[in-house]
Protein backbone atom coordinates (compact mmCIF):
# COMPACT_ATOMS: atom_id res chain seq x y z
CA UNK A 1 0.00 0.00 0.00
CA UNK A 2 1.07 3.47 -0.57
CA UNK A 3 3.22 5.08 2.46
CA UNK A 4 0.46 7.81 2.71
CA UNK A 5 -1.84 4.98 4.88
CA UNK A 6 0.36 5.12 7.57
CA UNK A 7 0.42 9.05 7.78
CA UNK A 8 -2.52 9.22 9.90
CA UNK A 9 -0.42 7.87 12.90
CA UNK A 10 2.13 10.50 12.86
CA UNK A 11 2.24 13.79 14.70
CA UNK A 12 3.28 15.59 11.32
CA UNK A 13 -0.50 14.32 10.14
CA UNK A 14 -2.02 15.01 13.19
CA UNK A 15 -0.74 18.74 12.83
CA UNK A 16 -1.80 19.20 9.43
CA UNK A 17 -5.20 18.21 10.27
CA UNK A 18 -5.60 21.27 12.57
CA UNK A 19 -3.34 23.50 11.33
CA UNK A 20 -2.87 24.70 7.44
CA UNK A 21 -1.02 27.78 7.35
CA UNK A 22 1.36 27.95 4.68
CA UNK A 23 4.90 26.81 5.50
CA UNK A 24 8.43 28.54 4.09
CA UNK A 25 10.50 26.35 6.20
CA UNK A 26 13.79 25.23 3.92
CA UNK A 27 13.18 29.04 1.64
CA UNK A 28 11.05 26.20 -1.00
CA UNK A 29 8.82 28.25 -3.82
CA UNK A 30 5.89 27.09 -4.88
CA UNK A 31 6.43 27.63 -8.67
CA UNK A 32 8.02 24.95 -10.53
CA UNK A 33 9.26 24.69 -14.24
CA UNK A 34 9.21 21.56 -16.32
CA UNK A 35 13.12 21.76 -17.74
CA UNK A 36 14.32 20.65 -21.30
CA UNK A 37 15.85 17.31 -21.79
CA UNK A 38 19.38 17.25 -22.60
CA UNK A 39 21.84 15.03 -24.64
CA UNK A 40 21.58 11.43 -23.69
CA UNK A 41 18.93 11.92 -20.42
CA UNK A 42 18.36 9.19 -19.33
CA UNK A 43 15.43 8.12 -16.25
CA UNK A 44 16.87 6.82 -13.99
CA UNK A 45 15.61 3.25 -12.75
CA UNK A 46 14.39 2.91 -9.10
CA UNK A 47 17.29 0.85 -6.50
CA UNK A 48 14.28 -1.05 -4.67
CA UNK A 49 11.22 -1.26 -6.61
CA UNK A 50 9.81 -3.66 -3.92
CA UNK A 51 8.98 -0.11 -1.77
CA UNK A 52 6.88 2.81 -2.47
CA UNK A 53 9.05 5.93 -2.84
CA UNK A 54 9.65 8.93 -5.45
CA UNK A 55 12.35 9.76 -7.92
CA UNK A 56 12.77 13.21 -9.00
CA UNK A 57 15.13 13.98 -11.67
CA UNK A 58 16.45 16.83 -14.05
CA UNK A 59 19.02 18.98 -16.14
CA UNK A 60 22.03 18.48 -13.14
CA UNK A 61 20.32 16.11 -10.67
CA UNK A 62 18.95 13.04 -9.52
CA UNK A 63 17.11 12.14 -5.99
CA UNK A 64 15.71 9.15 -4.91
CA UNK A 65 13.53 8.73 -1.98
CA UNK A 66 12.43 5.22 -0.76
CA UNK A 67 10.11 4.49 2.02
CA UNK A 68 10.05 2.08 4.42
CA UNK A 69 8.45 1.14 7.96
CA UNK A 70 10.60 2.14 10.71
CA UNK A 71 10.83 -0.32 13.98
CA UNK A 72 8.47 2.37 15.49
CA UNK A 73 6.12 2.07 13.51
CA UNK A 74 6.60 5.33 11.59
CA UNK A 75 8.15 5.62 8.17
CA UNK A 76 11.94 5.95 7.40
CA UNK A 77 13.12 7.73 4.25
CA UNK A 78 16.14 6.35 2.35
CA UNK A 79 17.45 9.22 0.29
CA UNK A 80 19.98 9.38 -2.29
CA UNK A 81 21.16 12.98 -4.28
CA UNK A 82 23.21 12.81 -7.10
CA UNK A 83 24.48 16.29 -8.28
CA UNK A 84 27.42 14.87 -10.22
CA UNK A 85 29.94 15.74 -7.26
CA UNK A 86 32.40 12.75 -6.58
CA UNK A 87 30.35 11.71 -4.05
CA UNK A 88 26.58 10.20 -3.37
CA UNK A 89 24.74 12.65 -0.49
CA UNK A 90 22.51 10.24 1.52
CA UNK A 91 21.12 12.13 3.88
CA UNK A 92 18.03 11.21 6.18
CA UNK A 93 14.62 13.61 5.11
CA UNK A 94 11.82 14.01 7.17
CA UNK A 95 8.45 14.81 6.46
CA UNK A 96 7.61 18.44 6.95
CA UNK A 97 5.57 19.82 9.64
CA UNK A 98 2.70 20.16 9.13
CA UNK A 99 2.21 17.99 6.55
CA UNK A 100 0.79 19.43 2.84
CA UNK A 101 0.29 22.67 4.89
CA UNK A 102 0.14 24.58 1.57
CA UNK A 103 -1.00 21.48 -0.82
CA UNK A 104 3.11 20.79 -1.45
CA UNK A 105 5.08 17.63 -0.49
CA UNK A 106 8.08 19.04 1.45
CA UNK A 107 11.13 16.75 2.40
CA UNK A 108 13.59 18.38 4.52
CA UNK A 109 16.71 17.33 6.50
CA UNK A 110 20.68 18.55 6.64
CA UNK A 111 24.23 17.02 6.04
CA UNK A 112 27.17 19.13 8.25
CA UNK A 113 29.13 19.74 4.72
CA UNK A 114 26.36 20.64 2.98
CA UNK A 115 23.85 22.56 5.53
CA UNK A 116 20.32 22.38 4.53
CA UNK A 117 18.69 20.19 1.86
CA UNK A 118 15.15 20.58 1.24
CA UNK A 119 12.89 18.69 -1.71
CA UNK A 120 9.42 19.46 -2.37
CA UNK A 121 7.09 17.75 -5.12
CA UNK A 122 4.00 19.43 -6.42
CA UNK A 123 1.42 17.29 -8.43
CA UNK A 124 0.93 17.90 -12.10
CA UNK A 125 1.80 17.37 -15.92
CA UNK A 126 5.80 17.69 -15.91
CA UNK A 127 7.70 16.88 -18.70
CA UNK A 128 11.32 16.37 -19.34
CA UNK A 129 11.59 16.28 -23.15
CA UNK A 130 9.35 13.38 -24.09
CA UNK A 131 9.06 12.09 -21.34
CA UNK A 132 6.11 12.45 -18.56
CA UNK A 133 6.06 12.76 -15.10
CA UNK A 134 3.31 12.84 -12.55
CA UNK A 135 4.91 15.66 -10.38
CA UNK A 136 7.05 18.98 -10.67
CA UNK A 137 10.07 19.02 -8.75
CA UNK A 138 12.76 21.23 -6.78
CA UNK A 139 15.70 20.26 -4.77
CA UNK A 140 18.27 22.27 -2.52
CA UNK A 141 21.12 21.72 -1.98
CA UNK A 142 23.53 23.96 0.73
CA UNK A 143 21.84 26.95 -0.95
CA UNK A 144 22.29 25.20 -4.39
CA UNK A 145 18.99 24.83 -6.23
CA UNK A 146 17.74 22.50 -8.97
CA UNK A 147 14.34 21.82 -11.02
CA UNK A 148 12.91 19.15 -13.00
CA UNK A 149 10.04 16.32 -12.55
CA UNK A 150 9.26 13.36 -10.39
CA UNK A 151 7.62 10.09 -10.50
CA UNK A 152 6.62 7.73 -8.53
CA UNK A 153 8.10 3.85 -7.52
CA UNK A 154 7.23 1.41 -5.91
CA UNK A 155 4.90 -2.08 -6.65
CA UNK A 156 1.35 -0.02 -5.68
CA UNK A 157 1.63 3.66 -8.02
CA UNK A 158 -1.27 5.44 -7.52
CA UNK A 159 -3.75 6.48 -10.27
CA UNK A 160 -2.73 9.71 -10.19
CA UNK A 161 1.33 9.24 -11.22
CA UNK A 162 -0.90 10.07 -15.09
CA UNK A 163 -3.38 12.07 -14.28
CA UNK A 164 -1.96 14.81 -16.75
CA UNK A 165 -2.68 12.41 -19.63
CA UNK A 166 -5.61 12.18 -18.27
CA UNK A 167 -6.58 15.79 -18.13
CA UNK A 168 -8.36 15.82 -21.21
CA UNK A 169 -10.56 13.43 -20.68
CA UNK A 170 -11.82 14.49 -17.11
CA UNK A 171 -12.40 18.38 -18.37
CA UNK A 172 -14.54 16.37 -21.33
CA UNK A 173 -16.60 14.41 -19.42
CA UNK A 174 -17.22 17.39 -17.07
CA UNK A 175 -18.14 19.57 -20.10
CA UNK A 176 -20.94 16.55 -20.77
CA UNK A 177 -22.58 16.15 -17.24
CA UNK A 178 -23.53 19.53 -17.40
CA UNK A 179 -25.48 19.08 -20.02
CA UNK A 180 -26.07 15.11 -20.04
CA UNK A 181 -28.67 13.26 -18.09
CA UNK A 182 -26.25 13.05 -15.39
CA UNK A 183 -27.14 16.92 -14.82
CA UNK A 184 -30.02 16.17 -12.39
CA UNK A 185 -27.39 14.95 -9.78
CA UNK A 186 -24.98 17.72 -9.65
CA UNK A 187 -26.59 19.98 -6.96
CA UNK A 188 -26.31 16.48 -4.75
CA UNK A 189 -22.96 16.39 -3.48
CA UNK A 190 -19.89 17.39 -5.21
CA UNK A 191 -18.68 15.18 -8.12
CA UNK A 192 -15.12 13.57 -7.82
CA UNK A 193 -12.98 11.66 -9.71
CA UNK A 194 -11.90 8.45 -8.19
CA UNK A 195 -9.95 6.40 -10.60
CA UNK A 196 -8.56 7.23 -14.54
CA UNK A 197 -7.11 4.45 -16.83
CA UNK A 198 -7.11 3.04 -20.33
CA UNK A 199 -9.20 -0.15 -21.64
CA UNK A 200 -9.18 -0.98 -25.24
CA UNK A 201 -7.66 2.45 -26.39
CA UNK A 202 -10.28 4.20 -24.94
CA UNK A 203 -9.96 6.95 -21.33
CA UNK A 204 -12.16 5.57 -18.85
CA UNK A 205 -13.02 8.24 -15.72
CA UNK A 206 -14.87 7.13 -12.60
CA UNK A 207 -16.74 10.35 -10.78
CA UNK A 208 -18.23 9.37 -7.96
CA UNK A 209 -21.38 11.59 -6.81
CA UNK A 210 -21.53 11.15 -2.87
CA UNK A 211 -25.34 9.89 -2.22
CA UNK A 212 -25.92 9.45 -6.36
CA UNK A 213 -23.59 6.67 -7.04
CA UNK A 214 -20.73 6.08 -9.49
CA UNK A 215 -20.60 6.91 -12.93
CA UNK A 216 -17.95 5.75 -15.44
CA UNK A 217 -17.14 8.34 -18.54
CA UNK A 218 -15.95 6.83 -21.40
CA UNK A 219 -13.46 9.05 -23.41
CA UNK A 220 -12.86 8.42 -27.43
CA UNK A 221 -11.49 10.85 -30.09
CA UNK A 222 -13.51 13.53 -27.82
CA UNK A 223 -16.60 12.04 -27.55
CA UNK A 224 -18.01 10.73 -24.34
CA UNK A 225 -20.48 8.41 -23.37
CA UNK A 226 -21.65 7.27 -19.86
CA UNK A 227 -22.20 4.16 -17.83
CA UNK A 228 -23.63 3.61 -14.24
CA UNK A 229 -21.62 2.20 -11.88
CA UNK A 230 -24.13 -0.79 -10.11
CA UNK A 231 -23.84 -0.30 -6.39
CA UNK A 232 -22.69 -4.34 -5.93
CA UNK A 233 -19.73 -3.54 -8.29
CA UNK A 234 -16.22 -3.59 -6.54
CA UNK A 235 -14.06 -1.15 -6.39
CA UNK A 236 -11.36 -1.37 -9.00
CA UNK A 237 -8.05 -1.08 -7.84
CA UNK A 238 -6.71 1.88 -6.52
CA UNK A 239 -9.72 3.09 -6.91
CA UNK A 240 -10.33 6.66 -4.58
CA UNK A 241 -6.71 6.58 -3.81
CA UNK A 242 -6.43 9.36 -3.83
CA UNK A 243 -9.58 11.51 -5.05
CA UNK A 244 -9.04 13.74 -7.61
CA UNK A 245 -11.28 17.10 -6.86
CA UNK A 246 -11.45 19.59 -10.62
CA UNK A 247 -11.33 23.08 -10.50
CA UNK A 248 -10.64 23.53 -6.69
CA UNK A 249 -8.14 23.77 -3.70
CA UNK A 250 -10.11 23.20 -0.30
CA UNK A 251 -8.44 25.99 1.92
CA UNK A 252 -8.31 23.49 5.03
CA UNK A 253 -9.09 20.07 5.94
CA UNK A 254 -12.34 18.63 6.03
CA UNK A 255 -13.30 15.65 7.23
CA UNK A 256 -10.72 13.16 7.29
CA UNK A 257 -8.73 14.23 4.03
CA UNK A 258 -5.45 16.26 3.46
CA UNK A 259 -5.07 17.96 0.04
CA UNK A 260 -2.37 17.92 -2.53
CA UNK A 261 -2.71 20.94 -5.16
CA UNK A 262 -2.37 19.54 -8.50
CA UNK A 263 -1.24 22.55 -10.61
CA UNK A 264 0.21 22.99 -14.48
CA UNK A 265 3.60 24.22 -15.93
CA UNK A 266 2.52 27.87 -15.28
CA UNK A 267 1.23 27.62 -11.83
CA UNK A 268 -2.37 27.58 -12.48
CA UNK A 269 -4.36 25.48 -9.87
CA UNK A 270 -5.78 22.70 -11.69
CA UNK A 271 -7.38 20.87 -8.62
CA UNK A 272 -6.72 19.08 -6.00
CA UNK A 273 -5.97 15.16 -4.67
CA UNK A 274 -7.75 14.18 -1.67
CA UNK A 275 -5.96 11.85 0.47
CA UNK A 276 -7.98 9.45 3.49
CA UNK A 277 -4.95 10.50 6.19
CA UNK A 278 -8.25 8.15 8.55
CA UNK A 279 -7.35 4.80 6.56
CA UNK A 280 -4.19 3.15 7.59
CA UNK A 281 -2.81 0.36 6.78
CA UNK A 282 0.41 -1.37 6.86
CA UNK A 283 2.98 -0.98 4.42
CA UNK A 284 3.39 -3.63 2.00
Amino acid sequence: MRFITLLAGLSALMAGLSACAPTTSGGLQSAFSPMPAGPGFTPREPSRPELSGYIAEGPGFTAELVFDEAPDGGVEIDTVIDTGAAALLMPRLSMAEPWLADGVQRYEGRLDRHGEIALALEAGPCAIGDIRYGLFAWLEVGGRSYEGCARETGPHVRWTHAIGEFLPAIEACRADSAVSSLAHVRGAGERRVSLAYRENGNEVVRFEYPGNGRFDCTHTDGRVRWRAVSAGEPLLPGEGDPYYLPGRMPAGAEGCYLYERVRDAEGRTLGALAHDACAVTPVG
